[in-house]
C-alpha cells in the first residue's frame, strides 16, 4: 500500500480531486483535511480488479454525517443512479464530489499510477483506464447499516455497467427487429405495421434509454399460457438469464386473454422501478413474433 501511495503526488492529486468544488466550500477545510480525504480515497482505489466497482461507507469521526466512496469505470448515469439508491434507502445526500481520473493498473488491478494534467491527455496504452472516484457526503448512516448499503450500491453499479456495456447490442436488436418487419407476417394491418416501425425507429433515435432486453417464448402448458425465457438472449439489466423454475411465468387470466391477439406492439409499465438513470417505473416495450400462418 505504501509503495503505491508514495508514487502519487498527494498535493497534486488533492488539487485535482477538489478542482470543481467551489472555493467558498474549500475554505471551510484546511489543506491537511483535504489531503486526508484524498489519501483515504486513494487507499480505497489501490486494488480494483477489471470490471468491478469498489464501494465503502464510513462515518466521519467527530461529525454527524457519513461518507460514501466509490471507485469504478467512468460511465454514464453514475451520479443519478447512486443518488437514486441513496434516496430509496432514505438517506439524504449533502454533497457530491465526482472527479474522473486516468489511471494505470497492472493485470491484477493494482494501481500503478494516477495521471494528472497534460500527462492524462497525452498518455496512451491498453493498461490505461478512465475512472470515476465518487465522494458522497450524506446524513449519518448507523454503522450497522453500512454493509447492507454497500451491497445495494454494488448492485446498482452492476446494473449501470451492464446497461452501458450492452447499449450497442440492444440498439442492434432494434435494428434487427426493424429489418425483420421488412417481411411482415400475414394478417397484420398495413397501418399498424407502419406505426410500429415508426415508433421503434423513434426509440432507436436516442429518444429512449434502453436498460434491458430479453426474448420469451409463448407456450401452451395444459390450460395455461406460459412465458419462458429464451436462453442467452438477455442483455443489460436482463443479462442474467434465469434458469430453473424462475425461467417460466404463467400468465394471469387478463393477460392470457390478450397474449395471442394479432397486435404487433405491447406497451406497458413494469412493476419494478429503474435502478439506472431515473427513479421511475420501467417502461416495457414488447414486440410479438408470428409464424407463417400469422399466429
Amino acid at each position: 500500500m505504501e509503495e503505491q501511495t508514495d508514487a502519487v503526488d498527494l498535493a497534486a492529486l488533492t488539487e485535482a480531486y477538489f478542482r470543481h468544488v467551489p472555493d467558498d466550500d474549500l475554505a471551510l477545510h484546511d489543506e491537511a483535511a483535504l489531503q486526508r480525504a484524498t489519501q483515504a480515497h486513494l487507499e480505497l482505489a489501490e486494488e480494483r480488479p477489471q470490471g468491478r466497482a469498489l464501494v465503502r461507507v464510513r462515518t466521519i469521526e467527530g461529525l454527524p454525517r457519513s461518507l460514501v466512496e466509490i471507485v469504478t469505470d467512468d460511465m454514464p448515469f453514475l451520479v443519478d443512479s447512486v443518488g437514486m439508491a441513496l434516496n430509496d434507502a432514505g438517506i439524504d445526500v449533502l454533497g457530491v464530489i465526482h472527479p474522473q481520473f486516468v489511471v494505470r493498473r497492472d493485470i491484477t488491478g493494482r494501481l500503478q499510477q494516477v495521471l494528472l494534467g497534460a500527462a492524462a491527455k497525452q498518455a496512451a496504452g491498453g493498461d490505461l483506464i478512465r475512472e470515476s472516484w465518487m465522494h458522497v457526503d450524506t446524513d449519518l448512516i448507523p454503522p450497522g447499516e453500512h454493509a447492507e448499503l454497500e451491497k445495494r450500491l454494488h448492485k446498482v453499479l452492476q446494473d449501470v455497467r451492464e446497461a452501458v456495456e450492452d447499449w450497442p447490442r440492444m440498439h442492434a436488436q432494434v435494428d434487427e427487429i426493424l429489418a425483420e418487419l421488412d417481411s411482415p407476417p400475414p394478417g397484420l394491418a398495413t397501418e399498424e405495421l407502419a406505426e410500429t416501425r415508426a415508433f421503434l425507429q423513434w426509440l432507436a433515435d436516442d429518444h429512449f434509454t434502453f436498460l434491458g432486453y430479453r426474448e420469451y417464448a409463448l407456450e401452451h402448458q395444459g390450460e395455461d399460457e406460459v412465458l419462458t425465457v429464451v436462453p442467452a438472449t438477455g442483455l443489460g439489466i436482463l443479462r442474467g438469464d434465469r434458469v430453473g423454475s424462475g425461467a417460466s411465468r404463467i400468465l394471469p387470466p387478463l393477460v392470457r386473454a390478450r397474449a395471442r391477439d394479432k397486435t404487433l406492439l405491447v406497451l406497458a409499465k413494469a412493476n419494478s422501478r429503474a435502478t439506472v438513470h431515473r427513479p421511475v417505473h420501467l417502461d416495457y416495450v414488447g414486440v410479438k413474433t408470428f409464424d407463417a400462418a400469422g399466429e
